[in-house]
């Protein structure tokens, strides 16, 4: 009745697929510069070619950062074969360090709370010192009258230690910890022990100082870390300084840790915590 048209010839072999869905091959569209071209430069190739510029702003940031990140490790690697320690140290002598200091001014800050009693041994041993102070204009009115009061009496005994060329000078204004500014070692030194080590390497007369005596700088590093330990935790640090305490500190002889502990103990003001024969002692020398 009708004609019907042909749609599948029947002389034509028909393929029937072995899969129920046809997938088609994700390798047939790819170009081979793509395929050579790993997955991170694709991603890149990807991002530069948005319209976004912000993508290729943070590029050029991270490539900035990366320069910095390797001027920064080269700096690192140079500082850090600088620190290396040999078996053969050559250690600085107190002679090099008065060679090199001689026309250099050592300036140190302290707090105002912190009167520094250790001048006296310094200018009673050593002749050629010469000091001048200073306060800062953010000091109390109070502890002004005491920096005052207490350098009065200096200058009573020692006329002379303040009418020449300044080798030490000492500024008072409110910091956390006692630093030495200025010196021929040409970088700063925090806390007082750290000060009075270098100190008694230039001034040899005052505190017998033996920096090749690890033992001294044990105990040295006792009176550091009493000086930044604050509550219960001292006492303990006390009892193991004065441990083997006789007359003195180190080896029943006056040391350079005896003038530190004393400095410290009394900017504490824990001096009922130490050997009262001790304090006594170091009292008649020091202040």
């Amino acid at each position: 009745m009708y004609h019907m048209k042909t749609i599948v010839p029947v002389e034509d072999n028909i393929i029937l697929s072995k899969c129920m869905y046809y997938l088609r091959n994700p390798n047939n569209n790819i170009k081979i510069d793509d395929i050579e071209i790993n997955i991170s430069d694709q991603v890149m190739k990807f991002l530069k070619e948005a319209p976004n510029n912000k993508m290729v702003e943070l590029e050029q940031r991270q490539c900035q950062l990366l320069q910095k990140l390797d001027l920064l490790y080269e700096r690192i690697k140079a500082i850090s074969s600088m620190c290396k320690l040999d078996l053969q140290t050559n250690y600085i002598s107190s002679g090099e360090i008065q060679n090199a200091q001689n026309s250099t001014e050592i300036v140190i800050v302290l707090s105002p709370e912190n009167l520094p009693y250790f001048l006296h041994v310094f200018l009673k041993n050593s002749p050629g010192l010469y000091i001048t102070w200073h306060i800062h204009s953010s000091v109390s009115n109070e502890n002004s009258l005491a920096i005052k009061e207490f350098f009065k009496s200096y200058q009573e005994i020692y006329p002379m230690a303040f009418d020449g060329k300044i080798k030490l000078r000492l500024i008072f204004k409110p910091v956390s910890a006692t630093e030495l500014r200025m010196s021929s070692l040409d970088v700063p030194l925090v806390g007082i022990v750290n000060i009075l080590r270098y100190l008694c390497l230039h001034y040899t007369h005052v505190a017998p100082y033996d920096q090749n005596d690890y033992y001294v700088d044990g105990l040295l590093d006792q009176c550091h870390l009493l000086e930044k330990t604050s509550g219960k935790n001292k006492e303990e640090i006390v009892s193991k300084l004065f441990s083997q305490c006789k007359n003195f500190i180190y080896k029943n002889e006056l040391t350079i840790v005896d003038l530190a502990a004393y400095i410290v103990i009394k900017w504490q003001n824990i001096s009922k915590s130490v050997p009262r024969n001790w304090y006594n002692k170091c009292e008649k020398l020091f202040a």
